[in-house]
């Protein structure tokens, strides 16, 4: 078949393209954080006010439906109970630690409760109005939406604009990048980053290549978000070691960096302080790990937090089984001190959900492991792995940052591809047990 007959892609259902596009304005409205992070806008306001009440009211259906109708619950409903749990946990914490208003707590953290939809996806999956497939390619296509959406805001809007703290989270402060920048949710590009890492590494598909490093130049020369990239690519190359020949991994260390190196030398002739700046970043974070000064203020105040939670657990010892839950600025302020929760990671976690909530958070990553462990006939299959990897990174990135703690967007969003595919082996190779002289297709 020539290049120019062969189709872009396979359709796996009808309304193949009608159902990705929907899940895509679904994913966007009610099953990601990608416009709730701009909160303070009016009409992001209007839409969470409305949204919200519709996702927890149908939430609620499916969860009756589910344990009263069907009595069966299955992991993927536990795991989003869980999260949907945390910020209701946090609400109750910083009422009862800090004597702030329940609704209002209840309120602040709302957007996180719309993870409770994805329950609902995934039973759409289970049941087959909707295909893995077409979950996947949707993701992929609000990576490249979120990459141009981020672009488009990070050259057009200053981010001093939502300095204020109205958008909490959304805007940080740091000279070495250039002083106010934007620290976007980056699920979905990691999502986009995995899939065409391992379209590269599993299907040499050189075009997986370079949509990973378009991806990798958004983070790298526009995001500038260093512990999130570093996350993000331990696994992956962990991976490509791991599963790969030795001879294969020198070929395809070889092509990056001679693609890189090129990008480079281009870089170095047209816009030099590009590279010098980036490196300066890099060196900082590797200073940081070291626990050696840096001369950059986010990187030293980030220790400075880090203590100011140390002498808060000092005077009120019994805060750290439970945690304080997510207070706004002022009285972070005035009872802990200059700290963002999302700076200091695990860390962050520990003040804002105590030993007890960092245990149980944490405890989901151990699924997905036995799950890799255990995995036979799927061990190779892209989409898995895109989920197995997926989780990897929030993992690593929870250290560094604390998305995991207040809201479980991310993990979700992998996990769900986790399950189904632990789901699907289980009941293939049933079939193959009842049935051993039959050709049963994977």
């Amino acid at each position: 078949m020539s290049l120019r007959s062969k189709p872009l892609y396979t359709r796996d259902q009808p309304f193949y393209e009608v159902k990705i596009f929907g899940y895509f304005i679904y994913a966007l409205l009610f099953n990601s954080n990608v416009l709730y992070q701009f909160k303070s806008l009016s009409f992001v306001s209007a839409l969470m006010s409305i949204g919200l009440p519709f996702v927890l009211i149908s939430s609620m259906v499916y969860y009756y439906y589910k344990i009263f109708a069907l009595k069966q619950i299955n992991r993927v409903d536990l795991v989003v109970m869980l999260f949907m749990l945390v910020p209701i946990y946090n609400a109750f914490t910083v009422h009862y630690t800090l004597d702030q208003p329940l609704m209002k707590a209840l309120y602040r953290l709302g957007g996180s409760l719309f993870v409770t939809s994805s329950s609902f996806i995934y039973y759409l999956i289970r049941i087959n109005k909707m295909t893995i497939k077409q979950y996947v390619l949707a993701n992929v296509v609000l990576c490249w939406f979120t990459l141009l959406f981020y672009t488009y805001i990070s050259f057009t809007v200053n981010p001093a604009t939502f300095s204020d703290g109205s958008s909490e989270g959304l805007v940080g402060y740091n000279p070495v990048k250039g002083g106010y920048i934007f620290r976007f949710s980056s699920s979905f590009l990691m999502f986009g980053m995995v899939y065409y890492f391992l379209e590269y590494i599993l299907k040499d598909k050189f075009t997986g290549l370079f949509a990973f490093l378009i991806l990798c130049a958004y983070q790298v020369f526009v995001d500038k978000g260093r512990s999130e990239f570093i996350s993000e690519m331990i696994p992956l190359f962990i991976y490509m070691f791991v599963v790969l020949k030795w001879h294969q991994t020198a070929k395809k260390l070889l092509q990056m960096a001679g693609i890189i190196g090129f990008i480079c030398l281009v870089l170095y002739f047209v816009y030099p302080e590009a590279l010098k700046f980036t490196a300066d970043m890099y060196i900082v974070f590797a200073k940081f790990l070291l626990g050696q000064k840096t001369g950059e203020g986010s990187a030293d105040v980030r220790w400075e937090e880090m203590a100011a939670v140390y002498n808060y657990f000092l005077r009120h010892p019994t805060h750290i089984f439970f945690g304080i839950g997510c207070p706004k600025k002022l009285v972070m302020m005035l009872e802990v001190g200059n700290v963002t929760l999302g700076d200091i990671g695990i860390v962050g976690g520990l003040l804002s959900n105590g030993v007890v909530g960092v245990l149980v958070i944490n405890s989901v990553f151990l699924y997905p492991i036995y799950v890799a462990y255990k995995m036979q006939v799927y061990k190779r299959n892209i989409y898995f792995n895109t989920g197995l990897l997926g989780i990897c990174s929030i993992f690593i990135q929870s250290l560094f940052g604390g998305a995991i703690y207040s809201g479980g967007f991310g993990f979700v969003l992998f996990f769900l591809i986790v399950e189904y595919y632990r789901a699907k082996e289980q009941q293939y190779l049933k079939a193959v047990a009842n049935n051993p002289n039959a050709k049963i297709q994977p």
